[in-house]
């Protein structure tokens, strides 16, 4: 196939360049069958026939030019007239002649003397000459956007529009003859390309806007030919690069903005133009340009492979403008934003689908031995990417706070305008009604990112591109937490068995594992709400408090809370592999994590069980506190301690710093910046410890009186419990929860003086 097209393109050139059609005999005595011209880089030995020089075709091998009279007698002629092919032939070398062009006048001019063409070269050896030195397609655009004026650009957006429009009308007119429209399609890509080179120039990003090329550009995304919208894609990542946000990379645009002086105005102004592209892209539907063209790609070959890479590093740089407020920054014009962000933007197309599936394609071993291949791109690192973008969309305040997007267990089922004839290939990722595949099949993300955890539940991740595949799993499972619906699914699917086990094996998951139970178990109730609502609503299974208790619930059946106490007291728990151990001292940030992950998931058991809860949870969770002289117990009070040591030294830091002097100057209140220091530092935790130690007071006179005694022996006493319960209660709403921490306090008040 690849022969017969190369066959076709070469007889086209050579109908266009005028070379005659070769002969069928053979006569390989014939010095007119060698070619003219044999490119070469370098000089690489003689050849019969040949020199090697450069000349107007490049560096190579010219053929040697014959002698005058060994020039056929044919060649030295012209014909003049096509009535009479052989009386009407004169001699070209002949002496210029004199003919009479109007016959009213005795005057006659000289026509000089026709010079001898230079030989063409064929078809084939155009092509071999292009595909030697490289040289792209000669085009207008290419030449006009070297330079960076408006009416270059302008003129560049103009061209490719008509380009676009010719190719669509050839493509029309010759569907079935490719070889019509090959050379204005290969046009059409170099002038796609060249806007490659206004990348380092961001204040023409408004002419580009203007000009029509982003709609130029968004129409090419559906266009026949997917090398065409690979390369708007490719051109792309390049425009919407944020690092072109940085000063040290726009030198051409710091020299324009000399007026501009302020390292603040020219950032102001860089994320405007960058922002206004952006916003074009989005705004007129390409985000579901790029999740439909992820479906005609095949990563089997090279190309597509780095088509997809392409469109997920795109997105990933839309969710990085976005997030950094370049989007926003270019819409606002004095008045409150209410566009969507790209996050809700995404959330509306199957983009969710498709990637949950590229996570989900294949098992973790086959992964690991593509990763190592010589392979351009593996499929391990295209669904690590995958994992990366599907990461930072659920870890996004609109999906969190269910402005966007649907519960992962009922995603919509993926589909491409560019293959939807096509057969599902992959059925076990498309569930409905507890049946596979049919009209309205739905994608089960959390099953998905279940069995991803699931692969490396008894063993460590091998190389470092499953090590990060892992994390992005967890961080993408821990942030869909945030909504009570996916953690009722979470629940059901035995998602806290599955977390449980991974700690258990102390293998690499049982961080993530740890991190995911933290998220699942804490969750907040429906604040804002009066007690009577709360009241009303709290017993329906729907609700977020009835979510999250039953999960709690289902934490302590599973054995969860002796883990958790081991944890808490240092004997066991979540560790990592040995091979992890070793650089244990080195990772001191991820032991601190863990470390507060566990006393997250021990104060939302306290916060959640209650004594009416299913399997005897409270009284199992109580004991736990009792067991083995109050072990617990004294491990709390530490940790209690050592976090309100932490948040007061924060506290006292942020008063000595420059900080709060410059707070003070510009009016803030620095009471209230002090209190966020010491949050951050270790207040936060603080808090949380103390409802730990109340739960277990209340519960239990004897936890009481050894935490009363522990903390004398410490040289302190429970009025540290009682003050860190106040200063808790202070900074929530009213609510279920605040109203748990004035409950606290004022049996442990009652305790204390009764």
């Amino acid at each position: 196939m690849a022969s017969k097209s190369n066959g076709s393109i070469v007889a086209v050139l050579d109908r266009v360049i005028g070379v005659p059609a070769k002969s069928n005999d053979n006569n390989d005595d014939n010095d007119t069958d060698k070619p003219a011209f044999l490119p070469s880089s370098k000089f690489s030995g003689s050849k019969a026939g040949y020199v090697f020089r450069t000349a107007h075709l490049g560096t190579g091998y010219y053929l040697d030019a014959p002698d005058a009279s060994s020039v056929p007698r044919e060649a030295k002629r012209v014909r003049l007239d096509h009535g009479n092919d052989n009386d009407n032939q004169h001699d070209v070398t002949a002496k210029p002649r004199s003919v009479r062009f109007d016959a009213t006048k005795d005057s006659t001019h000289a026509i000089p003397p026709r010079q001898q063409p230079q030989q063409q070269p064929t078809g084939e050896e155009l092509l071999a000459q292009a595909e030697a030195a490289n040289l792209p397609h000669p085009s207008s655009a290419r030449h006009l956007l070297d330079a960076y004026s408006p009416k270059s650009i302008q003129s560049a957006c103009t061209a490719l529009d008509k380009t676009y429009s010719k190719n669509m009308m050839l493509r029309a007119q010759h569907a079935d003859e490719p070889e019509k429209f090959m050379m204005n399609e290969v046009q059409l890509n170099d002038e796609i390309v060249s806007f490659k080179n206004v990348a380092v120039f961001l204040a023409s990003y408004e002419t580009i806007v203007d000009g029509g090329a982003v709609a130029t550009f968004l129409a090419l995304l559906s266009h026949e030919n997917s090398d065409v919208a690979m390369s708007v894609i490719n051109v792309l990542v390049e425009l919407l690069d944020p690092g072109l946000l940085r000063e040290d990379v726009d030198r051409a645009q710091l020299h324009e903005e000399k007026d501009n002086n302020t390292p603040e105005t020219r950032l102001e102004r860089r994320m405007y133009n960058i922002g206004l592209l952006g916003n074009a892209f989005v705004e007129g539907g390409g985000l579901e340009a790029l999740a439909s063209n992820l479906g005609r790609f095949d990563e089997t070959v090279e190309e597509d492979a780095r088509g997809v890479e392409d469109t997920l590093t795109l997105l990933e740089y839309l969710l990085d403008l976005d997030r950094a407020g370049a989007l926003r920054h270019a819409r606002s014009d004095g008045e409150d934003d209410e566009s969507p962000s790209v996050v809700a933007s995404l959330c509306k197309t199957k983009l969710l689908s498709w990637l949950l599936n590229r996570i989900g394609t294949s098992n973790h071993h086959a992964d690991a031995e593509d990763a190592t291949a010589s392979a351009p791109i593996s499929p391990a690192v295209l669904r690590l990417h995958a994992s990366e973008v599907l990461a930072t969309i659920l870890q996004h305040e609109d999906y969190s706070m269910k402005q966007c997007g649907t519960r992962l267990a009922s995603c919509p089922e993926y589909t491409s305008a560019f293959n939807e004839g096509d057969e599902k290939p992959r059925a076990a990722d498309a569930t409905v009604n507890g049946q596979n595949g049919g009209e309205g099949a739905m994608v089960d993300g959390m099953e998905i990112l279940l069995l991803s955890i699931a692969a490396y539940r008894k063993a460590d991740p091998q190389i470092e591109v499953e090590c990060e595949f892992l994390e992005n799993v967890f961080d993408a499972l821990a942030a869909s937490l945030l909504r009570a619906d996916n953690v009722q699914d979470f629940v059901e699917k035995e998602g806290i068995e599955l977390m449980l086990r991974c700690i258990r094996e102390k293998v690499h998951s049982g961080g993530g594992a740890l991190k995911v139970l933290n998220f699942a178990l804490s969750g907040s109730a429906q604040e804002g709400a009066s007690e009577t609502e709360m009241t009303a609503e709290n017993n329906h299974p729907s609700h977020p408090n009835q979510i999250y208790k039953n999960a709690c619930e289902v934490f302590v059946h599973a054995g969860g809370s002796e883990l958790a106490k081991k944890a808490m007291t240092g004997t066991n728990g979540a560790e990592r592999s040995k091979r992890a151990k070793r650089a244990a001292h080195a990772r001191k940030k991820w032991l601190a994590e863990v470390e507060e992950n566990v006393i997250n998931v021990m104060y939302a058991l306290t916060r959640h069980i209650e004594k009416d809860s299913k399997y005897d949870s409270y009284s199992r969770l109580l004991v736990k506190f009792v067991e083995e002289e109050c072990e617990k117990c004294d491990r709390t009070i530490e940790l209690c301690l050592k976090y309100d040591e932490k948040a007061r030294i924060s506290e006292y830091q942020y008063f000595r710093s420059d900080e709060a002097e410059e707070a003070e100057q510009l009016g803030l209140d620095v009471d209230v910046a002090a209190l966020g220091a010491k949050l951050r530092g270790g207040g936060d935790i603080f808090h949380r410890l103390c409802a730990i130690l109340s739960f277990a007071c209340v519960g239990s006179a004897r936890s009481h009186g050894h935490v009363r005694d522990q903390l004398k022996l410490q040289g302190s006493s429970i009025s540290v419990i009682k003050e860190g319960l106040a200063e808790f209660a202070s900074l929530l709403v009213e609510g279920s929860q605040k109203t748990q921490i004035e409950y606290y306090l004022s049996s442990i008040y009652h305790k204390c003086y009764n």
